[in-house]
């Protein structure tokens, strides 16, 4: 009875084990204070699944996912894509609860691949990202309001904020925020003042302002903290 009773609680113990691992379990990753995290904020390593690289004549033309060491599924990867960096991060980037996989840069402009759970299709599946192919540090995720943001230069003179939704495996841009540093550029970009705020397909001005009290959230982090207007 008491060899019985062992192999017993063994049996339980392995089965609770097993409902533990949950290779679609999203590592925990901390927000900065403005509730954002960033690529680089996100582990690469995760407690069940493991990432394989397979690299091609001249880049990543395959990645190979495995769950607790049995392959769960191989994604194939153009070799267009020209993805070099062999560097794997898991994140929750389209805010849906399960573990995305990010092939690629972290800080850098190289190129990258955003492998999402499609939750009907149950796999992954690569991101389209609306023509995006660098999810690095200029990306930066808000679960809270579940949009991304990316901020660029595209010149000398002004800097560039996009707010992103997800449709399915689409990032989608919503809104554009455009900030000018040099007066005489005004005309140039087609804005009449230093901060702008406009629709992205509409191209209309939502807000336009000298005044960087003017602008709410989320572009007030970039205009005051960033730049000390």
């Amino acid at each position: 009875m008491i060899a019985v009773a062992v192999v017993l609680a063994a049996l339980v113990s392995c089965s609770a084990m097993a409902q533990q691992s949950n290779p679609l379990a999203v590592p925990e990753v901390a927000l900065d204070e403005y509730g954002y995290f960033t690529v680089a904020d996100c582990p690469t390593t995760h407690d069940v699944l493991e990432v394989r690289l397979h690299k091609g004549e001249y880049c990543i033309d395959k990645v190979e996912i495995y769950a607790e060491g049995m392959l769960m599924q191989s994604v194939p990867i153009s070799e267009d894509d020209a993805i070099t960096r062999e560097v794997v991060h898991f994140i929750d980037a389209n805010f849906d609860g399960n573990v995305d996989i990010l092939i690629g840069p972290g800080c850098n402009r190289e190129y990258s691949a955003l492998i999402l759970w499609d939750r009907e299709q149950e796999l992954f599946a690569r991101a389209s990202n609306d023509g995006f192919t660098v999810f690095n540090g200029d990306f930066y995720y808000d679960p809270e309001r579940m949009v991304v943001y990316r901020m660029t230069s595209s010149s000398a003179f002004e800097t560039t904020g996009t707010m992103m939704v997800w449709q399915g495996t689409d990032l989608q841009s919503e809104e554009t925020f455009l900030q000018v540093f040099d007066p005489f550029q005004y005309d140039y970009h087609h804005v009449t003042h230093r901060y702008t705020v406009r629709g992205y397909y509409s191209g209309d001005d939502v807000i336009s302002t000298d005044s960087p009290n003017d602008i709410g959230f989320p572009w007030d982090r970039w205009v005051i903290t960033n730049y000390n207007e």
